[in-house]
């Protein structure tokens, strides 16, 4: 049996539904209508959820696991815009707009989402009027890490990119303290992607900052041993 079902199992839509920050503030009623709209399907790591082109007739809210949003740069190559967690939704924007995708979303792990039709989305918006203003918070976050992004591809080197954008995903995640490890399920060359950078520069500064001991490089994933050194301490160079 896949994971996700027995987690579904465990636990009510209802009880998913509850836990998304955009939905704060609802009655009970009011969550039961939005899970009676939803509908929830289980992923692998690896499958896609959309790609460009495709029609954007449903918001997507990630229960469980992560999610990889793709785009493709004017030479071809895959360019990581953002990593999506739990709790988090996405898809919402192309859907606004009525317009078709252009992005791709895939799974970095197995995962459980709850997926609603554009038009009920429409409507909840219409009803609960304080939600359209977390929505609208939620695209301009987005915006700003897209500026941060490519400020950082402007002004810092790879080094200093591989190790800020190590640091956002290690800060995204859910260790219970700064000094926790955390895994990081990207490859080196998702990472090459998300900072804009070549395979071979990344992976030089990667092994830079293992030999530093501050992490460890995994099959298809990195281990932060030392998240508290990530982020200030000093990297030293592999020889």
């Amino acid at each position: 049996m896949h994971p996700k079902m027995q987690i579904e199992k465990g636990f009510s839509k209802l009880w998913y539904i509850s836990r998304f920050d955009l939905l704060m503030g609802m009655s009970k009623q009011e969550m039961q209508n939005v899970a009676a709209m939803t509908r929830m399907t289980s992923h692998r790591r690896g499958d896609l959820i959309y790609l460009p082109g495709d029609p954007s007739n449903s918001i997507y809210f990630l229960k469980e696991g992560r999610m990889k949003i793709t785009g493709l740069g004017e030479d071809g190559h895959e360019v990581l815009l953002e990593i999506i967690g739990p709790g988090e939704i996405f898809g919402e924007a192309s859907a606004i707009q009525e317009t078709p995708r252009t992005t791709t979303a895939e799974a970095l792990e197995d995962a459980l989402l709850c997926e609603m039709d554009r038009k009920d989305f429409e409507g909840l918006l219409s009803m609960h009027p304080e939600m359209s203003l977390r929505v609208l918070k939620h695209v301009g976050f987005r915006l700003k890490k897209v500026e941060a992004q490519l400020l950082s591809l402007i002004c810092k080197d790879v080094p200093t990119r591989v190790r800020e954008a190590l640091v956002g995903l290690v800060d995204n995640g859910s260790a219970s303290s700064p000094t926790t490890p955390v895994k990081i399920r990207l490859t080196q060359q998702d990472v090459a992607n998300l900072v804009g950078a070549s395979r071979q520069e990344t992976s030089r500064a990667l092994k830079d900052l293992e030999y530093s001991g501050v992490l460890e490089l995994k099959y298809r994933s990195i281990i932060v041993t030392a998240p508290d050194r990530l982020r200030s301490g000093p990297i030293l160079r592999a020889h």
